[in-house]
């Protein structure tokens, strides 16, 4: 069995997934959901790792057989709002008709698999603020216990192939994406972050946890996971599921996640779309990340494997509340 705790030399790899299929892709096309959600099962099954699937409310009404065949493979599913609204935008009347509605999805979701969802990502992760102390308190009273809406800016975002114009400007000469350890652009790219947000008590402080380990942190009772990496979207763009992404673009996006997939002795994550990683020639990027942390001796695992990391000093050392 693994051992859970953090503070040990082997790190830990939450992969996840905003799964979300039509309700989430911006475009008017047609989408295979079960063929698509079999590829990325299929490639989790071969590296024996276990993801966390935040799942669309409405997606676990429609597909039961799916979300079913989800968790008998041992994933974590967790819930990606009801209908992939923004959140931060509604009112008290359309968030209270969220919660009846959140509240039904996850009770289906429990008959479905035996075990009611502790985790949530919220739709655009609660742009722009990225925090909703309503959404919150709501979540917290369903008995959610961890959410991931947090989102870093990283250094190595600037380089994405299309935006500069030589092509392999990202490249650095050991084929490594430039940037990627980089910490003196993080401040510069994350100024809201520093001074609109509330946690680690100043913008000083949030300054130090911006350059630290950027540890997870207890926000309004529940443990706030942020980004370790730029999500699939900030790399590859969105692209159509049916379309191949460029070779370079395709490069730079992997060399960006399995760098992202392994910190020695730390906590990182990764996250994929569904319609984006299983369309076009996008799958092999999961097997990337995945072969990378095996050969780093990543522990690949869900949050509700190991409980006890939502109360462990080694992942939350600091417990932040809010009045």
């Amino acid at each position: 069995m693994v051992d859970s705790k953090l503070a040990d030399s082997r790190g830990r790899l939450l992969v996840c997934f905003d799964f979300e299929g039509s309700h989430g892709m911006p475009h008017e096309l047609p989408y295979d959901l079960d063929k698509g959600a079999g590829l990325i099962l299929d490639k989790l099954a071969e590296y024996d790792a276990h993801a966390v699937f935040f799942v669309v409310g409405r997606m676990v009404e429609d597909n039961p057989d799916l979300i079913r065949a989800i968790a008998a493979a041992g994933h974590e599913i967790g819930l990606h709002g009801y209908e992939h609204h923004h959140l931060s935008r509604y009112d008290a009347e359309a968030l209270a008709l969220f919660g009846m509605n959140l509240a039904r999805a996850g009770s289906l979701l429990a008959d479905i698999t035996g075990a009611r969802p502790i985790g949530f990502r919220a739709p655009y992760l609660l742009f722009p603020h990225f925090y909703r102390r309503e959404v919150y308190a709501l979540l917290k009273s369903q008995g959610y216990l961890w959410v991931s809406n947090r989102e870093v800016r990283y250094p190595v975002e600037l380089l994405r192939p299309g935006l500069i114009p030589m092509r392999n400007a990202w490249r650095g000469r050991d084929g490594a994406a430039r940037l990627m350890n980089n910490r003196l652009l993080l401040a510069p790219l994350n100024v809201e972050l520093l001074v609109k947000e509330t946690f680690a008590g100043s913008p000083a402080g949030r300054l130090r946890w911006l350059l630290g380990k950027r540890l997870p942190f207890i926000r309004d009772g529940l443990v706030e996971v942020p980004m370790y990496a730029p999500i699939d979207c900030d790399l590859l763009g969105l692209p159509t599921p049916d379309s191949d992404t460029p070779d370079d673009v395709l490069a730079y996006s992997q060399a960006v996640f399995t760098a992202a997939a392994v910190r020695p002795g730390e906590l990182t994550s990764v996250t994929f779309h569904d319609w984006i990683v299983s369309g076009g020639n996008r799958l092999g990027l999961l097997g990337d990340i995945l072969a990378a942390a095996r050969d780093g001796d990543m522990a690949v695992s869900t949050v509700a494997e190991h409980p006890d990391w939502l109360s462990s000093a080694a992942l939350c050392p600091v417990v932040i509340e809010f009045g």
